[in-house]
């Protein structure tokens, strides 16, 4: 468990003074995906869920319900025993485990969870339904989580059915203390598989070995997962945003792209980092590389409560488009997108790009990424620097602020 029972019992008394005076609210399991033959991917759990409760396990349910005149109720679902699963698999999570590590008193058996929804549903004074589920969108393959919700509104159809997931979003948006500890530890398991690997780097190596570096470091500490699958990009590689091929060799005199992050008990880091693959920067890499730096900072500054992420977003590129006029890289404001073309930053925490709610104001106590790019692939070179803040009440917290950044500190450690 990351946390005791009663925090997750606070999460959930948060969760339902969000909700009406009567209705249930469901969070089913995420499903297990068949990759071929017997197969399966790795099990991700719903994040919700998890929030919620703190378990991971497979086939878990929970369901939380409020019907006046009586007192709200919860109640959690989980596989019966299994011999066959204890042999093959490992060991179970038993209903007792269950309640003590969440507070939740009733812990029932999964084969048991639709007859009890149609019991809190059926001649009952509800007024709601909520569930929580993934939108795939018209071009989306529907997930079992909104095959369920679509059965559970044909079979009543006299009740709204509204879905649960945003109200949860909106409460992972603001990270408890415990929270940032976990994401600061993730941060300093980065920055460790980070400075191993720049240990090796030298011209010849492949993309896939500097990522093989930093893995080892964050496996031998015990995370088998990174947040997100490394960016290990030299040269004009960088250009590419999503580049994950990681199989090319690095030359001397190439500027490498890192985008990398460990998780730490499900916590996210993420960083990006750019360094010369031959320890020196040469007079215009370290230019441009300072430039973004700077733009960093300042992106930063402008972090602050009462803006929406699209108003700061906007803000940001303003004064980098007006930048990079001065530094004689573009032209007009409009030709930004032409060098840098993605947002400044994202949410963080139990998803590396973690679930929000867009238009709800920037507040004391959430997590972002800040991470400006210059993307020319006519100059064969990619640059992004980010870093995980913290938003404070007067200032911010740069939570990986001990993750070397500057060329001069890039090119000390690289000596080394």
């Amino acid at each position: 468990m990351l946390f005791d029972a009663l925090t997750y019992n606070e999460r959930r008394q948060r969760l339902l003074q969000r909700l009406p005076d009567s209705f249930v609210a469901v969070l089913p399991p995420s499903s297990h995906k068949r990759s071929s033959a017997d197969g399966r991917y790795p099990y991700v759990p719903n994040v919700n869920l998890l929030y919620l409760t703190g378990i991971a396990t497979e086939n878990v349910w929970l369901i939380m319900w409020k019907a006046p005149p009586n007192d709200p109720g919860e109640a959690l679902f989980v596989d019966r025993p299994n011999e066959h699963y204890t042999k093959w698999v490992g060991e179970q999570l038993t209903p007792e485990k269950a309640a003590e590590s969440t507070g939740i008193e009733k812990v029932l058996y999964n084969d048991q969870v639709e007859a009890f929804i149609d019991k809190k549903l059926i001649g009952k004074q509800i007024d709601e339904l909520y569930l929580d589920y993934p939108l795939p969108g018209v071009s989306g393959v529907p997930s079992t989580r909104a095959e369920f919700a679509h059965r559970l509104a044909s079979r009543y159809p006299h009740l709204p059915l509204t879905r649960l997931s945003d109200e949860v979003f909106a409460l992972r948006m603001l990270k408890e203390d415990g929270e940032v500890d976990l994401i600061r530890k993730a941060i300093d398991l980065s920055r460790r598989g980070l400075e191993r690997a720049m240990g090796r780097l030298t011209p010849g190596m492949i993309e896939c070995e500097f990522e093989a570096e930093m893995r080892y470091e964050w496996t031998k500490s015990g995370e088998r997962e990174p947040a997100f699958q490394p960016i290990v990009a030299g040269g004009g590689r960088a250009a590419c945003l999503h580049y994950s091929d990681n199989d090319s060799e690095l030359e001397d005199g190439q500027l490498l792209l890192l985008d990398f992050g460990a998780r730490y008990r499900g916590y996210n880091a993420d960083i990006s980092r750019t360094v010369p693959v031959n320890g020196r920067y040469s007079d215009r890499q370290r230019k441009l590389v300072e430039m973004v730096i700077d733009v960093q900072a300042e992106a930063i500054k402008l972090l602050r409560p009462g803006k929406t992420h699209g108003q700061w977003n906007a803000e940001v590129n303003e004064r980098y488009s007006k930048r990079l006029i001065r530094e004689g890289l573009i032209e007009r404001e409009e030709d930004l997108e032409q060098v840098y073309y993605h947002r400044i930053g994202h949410h963080l925490g139990l998803d590396t790009h973690d679930e929000h709610l867009r238009y709800e104001e920037i507040r004391p106590g959430m997590v972002f990424t800040v991470e400006p790019g210059l993307y020319m692939a006519d100059e064969n070179l990619g640059i992004r620097i980010e870093d995980d803040v913290l938003v404070g009440e007067r200032k911010n917290e740069v939570l990986s602020v001990d993750i070397p950044k500057t060329p001069d500190e890039i090119e000390r450690l690289m000596r080394k």
